[in-house]
């Protein structure tokens, strides 16, 4: 019975283990057929980009030509789906209290269009006055954009001459001659005129009134509400999807052609998949702009294009139906604000510990050299350029700053968050110094946490040791630096820099824009060294901590000049 207990107990824990790691599962519902306007969410999940998240996901296709359309915020309001695609038609129906959340217009444009035939001229919406205008049903999104579009020119669209046709019909209509001009999008319109041997013009509704995005990712309010990660991380995974297929467009089009159903009425899979490559990369417009950008001044613009076209009774505060992805980053550097002035704070006790501590130790030192006989060794400080090391009796050991680092390495890193690539590069010769560790450490971790500080998103920091040899001239340039042997330690950071003016205030405890760096100069040179720092915008920060060489028993000096100034 005992063995019987034992091996329900490990297939009960076994099976909550397997549970504990299971994929979460979700459900994506597209508003079209399996075709490249959505091949970023096919690349997210080909290459494990949703696996990596911790999401298993369904990607379901919308309706093939000639079939029963599929709804996407049905599907997700039933609880069907979790996330949907939708155009702008998702600001019209959230407007009008559809609790749904605009998470990222993949295509900063809509791609819609009023084209007509190439040897015709209606150039603008004012021309179309005595054309024959193939209309779309009123609630289809292409006909509000033209209706939009004639608004903003002055004409109203009840008052033309239009000609009802089928979504989809654009394309015959124009063959036959049945219509001048008809609005239809670009993911597909032009091509079908190709096809029937029509070449199109067009003209672009956004060039009278504000563009509309296109394609959107969406969900619902409350799934952002209960399960916020999850819509961070489906979100991320999607738009890095996008951005590998925007890169690689004939990988993924060749892919969606060999594993996914072919649109239909579509001869040429293959070049129609080629061609909706060229037109998500336009309508995107990656890489100038970030995918997944929102403007909400630009939502708010369209809002009252709607309005003004008569598809909206009223316009409502983009916020409760747009997603903010940096609320969460806001909150975060909220955080960080709060964390580098407690570590501000920390580094001015850290600073006036250190010279308290430095003056205890020179006055004991004073006070040594006073019981000393005469021609007794001066005091630790009494000379800036290294001797003879000092001995037990004068100070302390020369200081080893690589050893100090790689104690360090595990405190320091606890203060670089993951999305900041961190490394320690230090000189495997590097000279020993005068200058105390113990005071030291938490000097430098302040510098780390300031120099973190200004790495708002991903970035490098690297903690560093050289030799350095400062000759006269240089030295001359520097403040409290003289010429000589160092060993110097270095935090850099590729974070926005600092200006001329700011730069030049860095060391004044009243004005400096980092707090850490002053409190680290007082502390160095207590210590008899200098800091130096070097910035530039848009480049990085790199504050140089100067320590004299203390030259050991037996150790001969290198005349200066002759050591290089390595990774300066």
């Amino acid at each position: 019975m005992s063995k019987f207990v034992a091996f329900a107990l490990a297939a009960a824990l076994s099976a909550f283990a397997t549970a504990a790691v299971a994929a979460e599962k979700v459900v994506l519902q597209l508003h079209g057929p399996a075709q490249f306007e959505f091949a970023g969410y096919y690349a997210a999940l080909w290459n494990g980009y949703y696996g990596e998240a911790g999401l298993e996901v369904e990607i379901r296709p919308g309706a093939q030509r000639g079939q029963a359309q599929i709804d996407p915020a049905h599907e997700l309001i039933e609880g069907r789906a979790q996330f949907g695609t939708g155009t702008a038609e998702l600001v019209i129906r959230a407007a009008q209290g559809q609790p749904l959340l605009l998470l990222a217009p993949i295509f900063q444009q809509s791609g819609a269009a009023i084209y007509y035939r190439g040897d015709s001229d209606f150039g603008s919406p004012a021309a179309l006055a005595a054309a024959r205008l193939g209309r779309l049903p009123a609630s289809d999104i292409l006909d509000i954009e033209l209706a939009t579009a004639l608004r903003a020119e002055g004409l109203d669209p009840e008052k033309m001459k239009t000609v009802p046709i089928a979504a989809g019909d654009a394309a015959a209509a124009l063959a036959e001659r049945r219509v001048d001009a008809a609005v239809g999008s670009a993911w597909d319109l032009p091509w079908r005129g190709r096809e029937k041997g029509i070449p199109l013009k067009s003209v672009n509704p956004a060039n009278y009134r504000v563009e509309f995005y296109g394609d959107t990712l969406f969900t619902m309010r409350r799934i952002a509400q209960t399960a916020p990660e999850t819509v961070r991380k489906f979100r991320a995974a999607s738009l890095r999807g996008w951005d590998y297929a925007l890169q690689h467009p004939d990988e993924i089009a060749a892919r969606i052609i060999a594993d996914l159903p072919r649109p239909a009425g579509v001869p040429d899979a293959a070049g129609f998949a080629r061609y909706q490559a060229e037109v998500a990369r336009r309508l995107a417009r990656h890489p100038e702009i970030l995918l997944g950008h929102s403007n909400p001044e630009r939502w708010s613009r369209i809002e009252a294009s709607l309005v003004g076209a008569g598809a909206l009774m009223r316009s409502v505060d983009p916020s409760a139906f747009v997603y903010d992805p940096d609320a969460e980053a806001r909150e975060r550097n909220d955080m960080r604000a709060i964390e580098i002035l407690g570590a501000t704070l920390l580094a001015g006790i850290a600073v006036i510990g250190v010279l308290w501590y430095l003056r205890r130790r020179r006055l004991a030192a004073a006070k040594s050299a006073e019981e000393k006989p005469a021609g007794a060794a001066p005091a630790l400080g009494a000379a800036l350029l290294p001797a003879k090391a000092p001995s037990k009796a004068d100070g302390p050991e020369p200081a080893d700053l690589n050893r100090m680092l790689t104690r360090l390495e595990r405190a320091i890193r606890e203060r670089v968050p993951r999305r900041i690539d961190f490394r320690l590069s230090l000189l495997p010769d590097l000279w020993r110094c005068r200058s105390d560790l113990d005071a030291l450490r938490p000097v430098l971790l302040a510098l780390v946490s300031g120099a973190v500080g200004e790495l708002k998103s991903s970035g490098t920091l690297i903690v560093g040791t050289r030799n350095f040899v400062l000759d006269p001239a240089l030295a001359a340039e520097i403040p409290d630096a003289a010429a000589g042997e160092f060993a110097r330690l270095t935090v850099r950071d590729n974070g926005p820099g600092f200006s001329e003016d700011a730069l030049a205030r860095m060391l004044d405890p009243a004005a400096t824009p980092r707090p850490s760096v002053a409190g680290a100069a007082a502390a160095v040179r207590g210590f008899g060294g200098f800091v130096r720092v070097e910035s530039a915008e848009g480049v990085g920060t790199a504050v140089h901590l100067y320590f004299a060489r203390a030259v050991e028993e037996g150790e001969a000096a290198a005349e200066p000049g002759t050591t290089a100034a390595a990774a300066e």
